[in-house]
């Protein structure tokens, strides 16, 4: 299902940052796949990510943070419009605030907020995926400022090295299995290695 144009056209036409529909598509294609039903979104934006999983798939609840207020209020009306209000939940908070304290499990998280912070943010996510499920993060390559094709801007040093820590931990840990796909803007996808436990007869 299409959602429609005037979404996608609100976030270009204001500099709001909307997930390209190809990363959507992978999304969609992974909780369809692995029958995902409860998901986390870090970075709602005006819910144009969160409303597209939610008519293309059969998940049952979507949570998703947002930390700006003028953006929260726009997601919030955007879902009503789509009446699904049931199945996603928009929380204006702060990400790190929310993962630290959370006692929910989810069986996708979609990391799309402030990129310095997905190092940070890491642990806590683990936390809080279901053995089987998996993080999806979004713009590891940065515009290529991670990848080397373009200089790093001075003001985004600080964040170009968060994300580079981020990579280097999710595909070196012996605890995790990662993989970067280049669509979009660079794509991580991390899941937990599952630890079989010897049966002792």
């Amino acid at each position: 299902m299409k959602i429609d144009e005037n979404i996608k056209q609100f976030g270009v036409e204001n500099k709001i940052p909307i997930t390209r529909d190809e990363v959507l598509d992978l999304i969609i294609k992974m909780i369809n796949d692995n029958n995902y039903k409860n998901i986390l979104e870090i970075g709602t934006a005006i819910g144009y990510g969160s409303i597209t999983m939610a008519v293309n798939t059969k998940l049952d609840h979507i949570d998703t943070l947002e930390i700006d207020k003028d953006r929260y209020h726009i997601a919030v009306n955007n879902i009503k419009i789509y009446q699904l209000e049931k199945k996603i939940l928009v929380y204006l908070t702060d990400a790190m605030d929310y993962i630290a304290h959370c006692d929910k499990k989810y069986d996708l998280i979609y990391l799309d907020g402030p990129k310095g912070q997905y190092i940070n943010y890491l642990p806590y996510l683990l936390k809080i995926l279901n053995d089987n499920g998996v993080i999806v993060a979004d713009n590891l390559f940065f515009h290529g400022m991670v990848t080397g094709k373009i200089p790093v801007s001075k003001g985004c040093r600080a964040m170009i090295k968060g994300l580079h820590k981020y990579i280097d931990e999710i595909t070196s840990s012996p605890d995790l299995e990662s993989k970067i796909i280049e669509i979009g803007d660079g794509v991580g996808i991390t899941k937990k290695r599952l630890k079989l436990t010897r049966r002792v007869d």
